[in-house]
């Protein structure tokens, strides 16, 4: 018998990557690389700061020294670009993996059907009087006997 809680979070298709088709795996891949490169190239900046810091080069000759206020807002302005860029890209996965699941039957949205009581008597093997029963009582007991269940209402 397995364990209870919740399965796993991803079906085996996405664990194993012998089940996914090669096409699949190289633009996993190759977006798995284009974006661990755009991570590395936002980080040059703490990157020649910690340069800066041990000498190889001042900050002070490099942003107050020649023209460093309009360096400063040059920066500052392609600091905001770069975090306008970071916010399409993270927009656009976000609606690829929205458009993706929906396709795939994943977004309900907030319908959800539910059985009526002679569907779920039907499903359940019983009648309807032990339907209102189970949904009045606070607390359940099911038993497996076989193929058939035995549920128990408790209160």
């Amino acid at each position: 018998m397995e364990k209870p809680g919740q399965g796993p979070p991803h079906p085996e298709v996405f664990v194993q990557d012998e089940v996914k088709s090669p096409l699949r795996r190289i633009v996993e891949d190759f977006i798995t690389v284009v974006c661990w490169g755009i991570y590395l190239y936002l980080l040059l900046p703490l990157f020649t700061l910690v340069l800066w810091v041990f000498g190889v080069q001042t900050i002070y000759d490099q942003i107050i020294g020649q023209k460093g206020y309009e360096e400063l807002s040059r920066l500052l302005a392609n600091g905001g670009i770069t975090v306008f860029v970071i916010f399409l890209i993270v927009s656009g996965w976000t609606y690829y993996n929205y458009l993706w699941f929906l396709r795939r039957g994943e977004r309900r949205g907030g319908q959800v059907r539910i059985s009526s009581d002679v569907e779920m008597a039907g499903l359940l093997g019983t009648d309807i009087t032990a339907m209102e029963e189970i949904r009045k009582s606070h607390r359940m007991e099911i038993r497996v006997e076989g193929p058939l269940y035995r549920i128990t209402a408790r209160d």
